[in-house]
């Protein structure tokens, strides 16, 4: 409205401008007077009939005007603080209020030192508070929402990466070189937080130690000159991440990104040996909270050099995010173990190779390891990551993950070079036209079968361990022995995330053997 009433005076006050000026040179009179504000009132007067319509319709264009431009400086000058939104307050002139130095603030200080973190801020007590360190910012926070109740932030500069050992910060009142503090807190009836910021006034006394995995341990002396007399006292725990914890728990219900990218970390430590990861990136998160959805993307670096990238949907249910099951989808980026592997030929000695090598006597022996996930090697150098299902004389079946669902491809024997384990143990078997450098080694997978088979009537001592069911049709099966008695066994074969169990009757049982 305050736009069009602007926009409708200037337009009536120029033309009434200038019919007023063309109306004075066609009677012969003085154009000039009308380009001035009243100057030409008094030859209005003499000649109303001419000048009359014109000199009223420049009143209305001054009066839409000047009414515009009032309107439009209420709209935004005077009605602005009561728009939704933050709103902030500070000066870098405050002084410390009486409270700061006063005999009762070093009492608080006193009573709280050594004891868990507690305090009043706007006048409110602390229940329960949350601390981080992120992005140089340590943050004391109450409230389940989005937005905390109640916040106190100070701006130290300390990335959490860069504290190696313990940080102290003394600021005294009277200096004016301390980090700001940001005193926040929601006003009842609203759903943005007001904030005050202090520059200086304040007392502070602040240390962090590093605890490792992204938490610090800490103490604080914090007292602010606002009129509520605020303060922060206490040893706490911060994390250098936006999660939530319920009874020293992660709480799984909280919708943010650190939270999916959570569970997606546990979720991938499970899907490797103990101690076979070194390092796990989580690159991207994406969150729909409408939706209850999400995808995360994480680079997941092992103990051997190899780099693979790993991404999986997750889903929001009554426990909390969740990865749903089959979603994974893997790439290896860098076989840093196969490239460390012909080291050892060099005859250095001081260093042992990245992988061990397991020479298996024939292709067909790579039934054992069925159920397993394992990386196969083709001889152009291609690598392909799947679950291995089945093996026959001249080919392997391998099981992929493929978005929501599976796929089971097949690879033949001449065309692949070798296989290699979850652990990072490589297994290669003797290859048609070697010569006489396949019997050398040949000899070598002897001790790695210690196990010897077991008649098929005494195999109760084998139950709970991993054993390979050879029966009598020369089929392979590998698993865990689950139960076994004097009509049948029960064993339990990998499958994807879950397990798949076979029952055998002992008349169809060739042997059983235990794997090491």
């Amino acid at each position: 409205m305050a736009e069009w009433l602007v926009v409708a005076g200037v337009s009536v006050l120029i033309m009434a401008t200038v019919g007023l000026v063309r109306q004075a040179a066609f009677r012969g009179h003085s154009a000039l007077l009308f380009m001035m504000p009243l100057a030409g009132w008094r030859q209005v007067q003499e000649h109303w009939d001419a000048y009359g319509a014109l000199a009223l319709l420049r009143v209305l264009g001054v009066v839409c005007l000047v009414s515009g431009l009032g309107l439009f400086y209420v709209q935004h000058q005077v009605l602005a603080p009561a728009s939704p939104g933050q709103v902030l307050h500070g000066a870098k002139d405050a002084t410390a209020s009486a409270f700061v130095r006063s005999p009762e603030a070093a009492l608080l200080m006193v009573q709280g030192d050594g004891q868990p973190l507690s305090g009043r801020l706007h006048g409110q007590g602390l229940d329960g508070p949350r601390v981080t360190l992120i992005n140089g910012v340590l943050s004391v926070q109450q409230g389940e929402g989005f937005l905390p109740d109640l916040s106190v932030s100070v701006l130290l500069g300390w990335e959490a990466d860069d504290i190696e050992e313990r940080r102290t910060l003394l600021i005294d009142p009277l200096e004016s070189d301390g980090p700001p503090v940001h005193l926040s807190w929601t006003p009842d009836g609203r759903s943005y937080p007001e904030t005050r910021i202090f520059h200086d006034g304040y007392r502070l006394e602040l240390a962090l130690a590093p605890l490792g995995e992204g938490r610090f341990s800490g103490a604080i002396q914090l007292v602010l000159p606002d009129a509520d007399s605020s303060y922060l006292v206490g040893d706490f725990t911060a994390h250098a991440d936006h999660l939530r914890y319920r009874n020293g728990k992660v709480d799984l219900t909280f919708d943010h990104p650190d939270t999916l990218a959570y569970v997606a970390r546990q979720q991938l430590l499970t899907q490797y040996p103990d101690g076979a990861v070194a390092r796990i990136q989580v690159e991207n998160v994406n969150l729909r909270r409408a939706d209850g959805e999400g995808r995360v993307q994480a680079r997941v670096e092992l103990g051997d050099g190899t780099v693979e990238r790993r991404r999986m949907a997750l889903e929001e249910s009554a426990v909390g995010w969740a990865v749903v099951p089959g979603s994974m989808e893997s790439r290896v980026l860098d076989q840093g173990g196969e490239r460390a592997a012909p080291a050892p030929s060099g005859g250095g000695g001081d260093a042992a190779p990245a992988d061990p090598e397991r020479r298996l006597p024939a292709f067909t022996a790579l039934a054992g390891y069925a159920g397993q996930s394992v990386t196969v090697i083709a001889e152009d150098g291609e690598r392909t990551r799947g679950l291995l299902s089945r093996v026959a004389d001249d080919r392997l079946w391998l099981r992929l993950t493929l978005g929501a669902g599976e796929a089971e491809i097949t690879l033949r024997e001449p065309r692949l070079r070798a296989v290699r384990l979850a652990d990072g143990t490589r297994l290669s078997w003797p290859r048609a036209g070697e010569g006489t450098a396949a019997p050398a080694e040949t000899p070598a997978p002897a001790p790695a079968a210690p196990a010897t088979p077991v008649p098929a009537g005494d195999h109760a001592g084998l139950v709970g361990r991993r054993v390979t069911v050879t029966l009598a049709n020369g089929d392979r099966h590998t698993g865990l022995l689950r139960a076994a008695d004097d009509r049948r066994v029960t064993l339990a074969v990998p499958m994807g995330s879950g397990s798949m169990e076979y029952f055998f009757q002992i008349t169809e049982i060739d042997s059983i053997k235990e794997v090491e």
